[in-house]
């Protein structure tokens, strides 16, 4: 893993001034990107560092165009009107970091992979980062799926722009460096955090509830779910299905949870439970109360949804595509499941019901494993790390570039590595 070659500079080092670019911070529907940036930002701001987010949004979104979440500061530029309104937006946004940079009131700038925000930005004074949460010609390469020539376009450019580049998974980092065409060793990964998640005094675990959260496409795998379930209901009558997320439009314009309906049509129709979008907290909470958590996704770049589920102590099982084995070690602290096979998502599911206490033993596993490998305390120092390497790196490739510029033949950008790790710190 690349970011155990960082030198951990200690807490002597000053507080770094943050800004995110992301355009789907809570409250309101949003996914594991928005999810990501405000427990990032609210950890930071917690170990004395300053945060701002930035990003672009609908002119329905409810939540207010400037906001401070328990100290990070968000700003929502409503998206324009006219058919090519996302240009101005995004102009909108660059304009507004390419002010804070220059008067020096942010260190760096991290954006998303995903859409490209930083596609054709100029050079800025602070480094630019680009954290890899799965473009969507990531996804689409991984379901076999034709890329949109402007989605590779914008993805691409943001890349190949960046400073630096890091990942939220090993698979991530390396299918994407095939798909962009990478320099090696030029991404660091860093984990996803998840805060374990205690339950409430005198609260027990259901018998029968289980739990998919997640927005509804069929990337998450929830057809190969709901024909699993229709097994799952010949052996437990009582088995109830709890799914919490947004809908979207599938391929045939149709909304996901249509396509659900007609699939539960042939099962029992009272055993499944649509919540449709909810805060995050009622979903920790559904997890708490939970025999298991499912998440039988084709394609992940994490997984922040079972990470959760298993932060909770949730028995979960989730997809052995992608990434899912870095997340969880099958039979040790959850099952791992081919979402292609409904019948052995079921299998998985009937056991955790029926078995008592290998779903006990693989709950207090999951929770284990997020402590010693996905907790704050473990990933938020290497995330820090990372970006007082980023600066200071990125300072000097500047001063270097500025002697050589200046005729000064004897600054060497030798000993600057492009990946984010300085060999002289």
């Amino acid at each position: 893993m690349f970011i155990e070659g960082f030198d951990l500079l200690d807490k002597l080092q000053p507080p770094i001034r943050f800004c995110f670019v992301c355009n789907e911070y809570p409250p309101g529907e949003h996914g594991g990107i928005g999810s990501f940036v405000q427990m990032m930002g609210r950890a930071l701001v917690a170990e004395g560092h300053s945060v701002r987010v930035i990003g672009m949004y609908s002119w329905s979104h409810l939540a207010p165009e400037y906001e401070e979440d328990q100290g990070v500061q968000v700003w929502r530029i409503r998206r324009p009107r006219p058919r090519w309104g996302w240009l101005w937006g995004r102009y909108r946004i660059f304009r507004a970091v390419s002010k804070w940079s220059r008067n020096q009131e942010i260190d760096l700038v991290e954006v998303a992979d995903y859409s490209g925000a930083a596609a054709k930005w100029p050079k800025l004074p602070v480094p630019v980062i680009i954290r890899l949460h799965g473009s969507a010609t990531y996804f689409a390469k991984e379901l076999n799926r034709k890329i949109k020539n402007i989605d590779y376009w914008l993805e691409n450019s943001s890349l190949k722009r960046a400073d630096f580049v890091c990942s939220v998974s090993q698979y991530t980092a390396k299918q994407t460096q095939r798909a962009f065409n990478l320099p090696l060793n030029s991404v660091a990964v860093l984990y996803n955090f998840v805060e374990s998640t205690p339950p409430q005094v005198d609260q027990t675990r259901s018998n029968e509830k289980v739990v998919f959260s997640g927005t509804l496409t069929s990337k998450k795998g929830i057809i190969s779910l709901i024909k699993a379930w229709r097994t799952v209901l010949t052996e437990r009558k009582d088995a109830q299905l709890h799914i919490y997320g947004k809908d979207v439009l599938s391929e045939a314009n149709s909304l996901i949870r249509q396509t659900v309906c007609k699939e539960i049509e042939a099962i029992q129709k009272d055993s499944v439970y649509f919540h449709g979008h909810v805060p995050r907290e009622e979903v920790l909470d559904a997890l708490l109360q939970a025999r298991l958590g499912v998440f039988p996704s084709y394609a992940e770049s994490f997984g922040l949804a079972p990470a959760e589920a298993m932060a909770a102590a949730c028995p979960t099982i989730y997809t052995e595509r992608g990434c899912g084995g870095e997340l969880v070690r099958d039979h040790k602290d959850g099952l791992l499941i081919d979402p292609d096979k409904p019948e052995q998502i079921a299998e998985a599911i009937l056991r955790l019901l029926q078995d008592d206490s290998f779903a006990t033993q693989l709950g207090t596993a999951g929770q284990d494993r997020i402590r010693e490998k996905f907790s704050p305390a473990v990933l938020m120092p290497q995330n820090i790390a990372f970006y007082h390497n980023c600066i200071a790196i990125f300072s000097l490739r500047r001063s270097a570039i500025t002697n050589l510029k200046n005729g000064n033949t004897a600054s060497n950008l030798s000993n600057i590595d492009s990946s984010g790790s300085n060999r002289n710190l």
